[in-house]
């Protein structure tokens, strides 16, 4: 059985569940997604038409070269999954840039997955990365076949996760969230509920079972039994590190944890979409009012430097450089 490629891609803001929602899908047999973010798909898709033919053997290694040096690429080497470039050429049932994608994935879920319980033609397979919330009518005609999943979480405790991860700007965090939010909310009425499902992050962790039935629904294939089950530990930062369930309780964190004054500005950022998603607002009166672009600049730079920072603690000054250079 030949499945459209690919069924899905699983998006929404940074640190609003969507690494849980992978490892949820991931625990059924019928269902794989990478636990690697790809981020290089949109920007090749712009650009691929250089490698040439990429029938021609020639022109594929020339794109398998410039793909090597991305940083999904640097993620998947660091894990021990390498892909070689025979297997990646000859995985390839159509030689386009959507086919060339296809068997890379194809590769990887081989060396992801040792021992599937089922061959990759009967599953369905996605990719995972939160940012393509902004190129979904891209992907949507890249592949005329492909699903959207747009898992959201109130603005505040995105905002206080990102600060506890990385180090990010609260007022930068909102004011991308609701850019985010606004672009993808766009794409997916256009797109209409058979290629588009969107479901909120605190009534996921209210029902796990029931949501996720509704997820497995829209991808075409049965809820299994222990639906609820995480197939890895998804979180290494945060509050939810290391938590081998989903937390229930991992929701309102801003009330106890956020300052009024910054909770008011947060939702001054995001006021209409509280309203049009049914999040609470502590100041109804309050209008939508954004970030600056200039002060959006000031707060990237800022979490540019710390994001530098936090890698290096990883990794290294040398791999830091390398992983941030990457795209």
């Amino acid at each position: 059985m030949q499945r459209a490629v690919p069924p899905f891609f699983l998006v929404g803001n940074p640190r609003s569940g969507t690494k849980m929602l992978r490892e949820l899908l991931n625990a059924s047999p019928d269902v794989w997604l990478s636990d690697v973010e790809s981020h290089f798909i949109p920007r090749f898709t712009r650009t691929v038409w250089q490698y040439g033919d990429l029938a021609e053997r020639a022109s594929f290694e020339r794109l398998v070269t410039a793909l090597r040096g991305t940083r999904a690429f640097w993620q998947w080497e660091h894990r021990g999954v390498h892909v070689d470039t025979d297997d990646w050429y000859r995985a390839c049932r159509t030689r386009d840039w959507p086919g060339v994608v296809e068997a890379l994935f194809h590769c990887v879920h081989r060396r992801e997955i040792r021992d599937p319980s089922r061959p990759w033609a009967e599953i369905v397979w996605g990719d995972k990365t939160p940012v393509y919330m902004k190129e979904i009518p891209l992907l949507a005609d890249l592949y005329p076949h492909a699903r959207f999943i747009h898992i959201v979480r109130d603005p505040r405790d995105c905002c206080l996760s990102s600060e506890d991860a990385w180090g990010n700007s609260p007022l930068r965090t909102a004011q991308e969230w609701a850019d985010r939010i606004r672009s993808c909310r766009a794409a997916g009425a256009a797109l209409g509920p058979g290629r588009y499902h969107e479901l909120r992050y605190e009534d996921l962790v209210a029902d796990v079972r029931g949501r996720l039935a509704a997820v497995f629904d829209f991808l075409g294939v049965p809820t299994p039994p222990d639906a609820g089950r995480l197939f890895r530990v998804p979180e290494n930062l945060g509050s939810a590190r290391g938590a081998e369930q989903v937390v229930a309780s991992n929701t309102q964190k801003w009330k106890e944890r956020m300052a009024p004054a910054l909770r008011r500005r947060i939702e001054g950022i995001t006021a209409d979409l509280l309203d049009q998603l049914g999040y609470e607002r502590e100041h109804p009166g309050l209008v939508t009012r954004p970030v600056s672009p200039a002060a959006m600049r000031l707060y990237r730079l800022r979490d540019a430097w710390r994001q530098l920072l936090f890698r290096r603690r990883q990794l290294g000054w040398v791999e830091a450089v390398r992983f941030l250079r990457a795209r």
